[in-house]
C-alpha cells in the first residue's frame, strides 16, 4: 500500500505499480486538461508592463468546471476577474504545469526502473499541491457532496463509478498522510 515518509527533512513515497500507473493516468489527464504545451502566451506590444511580463493580453475564463475550479475567478466584478486572470493565469497553469510533469517524470521511473517501488527524495509541498488538484478535478467530475463516502460504500462493486470513487478516497487519504507529515 502506499505510504508517504519522512526521514529527517527528507520525505519519499512507497507506490505499488499498479498505484503509480493510475497516477501517472490521472496526471497526464490534468495536463491534458490545462493545455499541456498548447496555452500560448502573447501579449500587446503598445503595452511596456505586458511586454515586460510577457503575458496574453486576453486571457478568459475557463468554461471546463474542473479548470473553473483549479483556475477560479478572484473576484466577483467580472471585469475585476478578467483583468487579475489575465495577469496570473498564465504563471499558474505554467506553476501546475510544471508540478504535474516533475511528478509524472518521477512516477515514470519509478515504473521503468526502480523495483523498490520507492520514490525518493520527493518535493513535498509540490506533491501536496499536485494530490490536491488531482483531487479537485475528481471531486469537480464525481460531484462530490457531504454523502458521497457513504454513496460510495453502498455501491455495488460492478458500478463502473465505484473504482474512480475509490480513488478519489485514496488520493484523500495519500494527502493527509502527507499533511500528517508536513506538520510534525
Amino acid at each position: 500500500m502506499s505510504e508517504f515518509s519522512r526521514i529527517d527533512e527528507t520525505y519519499s513515497l512507497s507506490l505499488s505499480i499498479d498505484e503509480a500507473h493510475v497516477l501517472i493516468n490521472l496526471v497526464e489527464q490534468l495536463l491534458e486538461l490545462l493545455g499541456e504545451g498548447d496555452f500560448q502566451h502573447h501579449y500587446d506590444e503598445s503595452d511596456p508592463f505586458a511586454q515586460l511580463m510577457a503575458m496574453q493580453q486576453e486571457v478568459v475564463a475557463p468554461e471546463d468546471p474542473v479548470l473553473k475550479r483549479l483556475l477560479p475567478n478572484a473576484y466577483a466584478d467580472p471585469e475585476a476577474a478578467d483583468d487579475f486572470r489575465r495577469y496570473t493565469e498564465p504563471a499558474l497553469r505554467r506553476n501546475k504545469q510544471g508540478s504535474l510533469r516533475t511528478v509524472r517524470e518521477e512516477l515514470t521511473v519509478l515504473v521503468d526502473n526502480d523495483e523498490s517501488g520507492v520514490i525518493p527524495n520527493l518535493d513535498a509541498q509540490m506533491w501536496l499541491k499536485v494530490i490536491n488538484d488531482l483531487r479537485l478535478a475528481l471531486s469537480v467530475r464525481l460531484e462530490i457532496h457531504g454523502e458521497s463516502f457513504e454513496i460510495f460504500e453502498n455501491m455495488p462493486d460492478e458500478d463502473p463509478q465505484k473504482g474512480i470513487y475509490a480513488v478519489y478516497f485514496w488520493l484523500g487519504w495519500l494527502q493527509e498522510s502527507l499533511l500528517e507529515l508536513l506538520t510534525q
